[in-house]
């Protein structure tokens, strides 16, 4: 995670210190600081939370989509009980989640639901599909140009979910290293798909909450998405 309670406030690791012990906000568990040259973040100590369902361990991947961001809109918690933690409140009013491994339709629809009732935001969903991309996911050109239809067998249900509601808008983080997401969406009970430059997604969804340092020089921004 990249922020933590230290001193009786929220911190990312290297402004607390390497080495220096916390509190996480989410599961109040103790964590503590690793503060690397190129990775900064809090990691849980002896005793590890049990995870709701949908959710997992946080990854470099995690940490790199979320590393431009304020403080104050990263990793915010929401629910009388802290149900859920929204990795980025994201400009134009949404919710950005990001996410790697699978979860049951149910509960991203939960998940979608929550936000939607609890902030009134859509909810936008950037998903790693790198373990299947040309291997089970594959793009066709479409009479319009710049879309694809998708070939994708076995697909995964909720994917294909978030996909078709109207609520939410997903995005396949297919290549790390690439500039580019797809945009994925249903009609007529196809999946159709464009690429969509990471430039264009951080102005949409993350420029108003970054930091200003990202604000006053996009392409650091970018650099970062993109794990340079």
């Amino acid at each position: 995670m990249l922020l933590a309670i230290h001193n009786d406030r929220k911190k990312r690791a290297e402004e607390a210190g390497r080495g220096e012990f916390g509190i996480c906000p989410w599961s109040n568990l103790e964590v503590k600081a690793h503060v690397g040259l190129v990775r900064q973040f809090w990691a849980y100590t002896d005793k590890k939370p049990v995870f709701d369902r949908g959710y997992e361990p946080e990854s470099e991947w995690h940490v790199t989509w979320k590393a431009s961001i304020k403080d104050e809109y990263c990793e915010v918690i929401f629910g009388e009980n802290n149900e859920h933690r929204a990795d980025i409140l994201g400009s134009n009013n949404t919710v950005i989640e990001i996410q790697r491994s699978k979860i049951d339709m149910r509960d991203s629809r939960e998940r979608v639901e929550f936000y939607q009732h609890a902030t009134n935001r859509r909810v936008i969903w950037v998903v790693d599909i790198q373990e299947f991309w040309n291997k089970r996911f594959f793009l066709k050109p479409s009479k319009e140009r710049g879309k694809f239809t998708v070939e994708w067998k076995p697909k995964r249900t909720w994917l294909w979910d978030l996909a078709s509601t109207p609520d939410t808008n997903l995005y396949l983080e297919f290549n790390h290293s690439n500039n580019q997401l797809l945009h994925v969406w249903i009609h007529n009970t196809k999946m159709y798909a464009k690429y969509f430059k990471k430039e264009d997604f951080f102005n949409r969804y993350m420029l108003d909450v970054a930091k200003e340092e990202f604000q006053i020089n996009i392409q650091d921004a970018i650099g970062v998405l993109c794990g340079k």
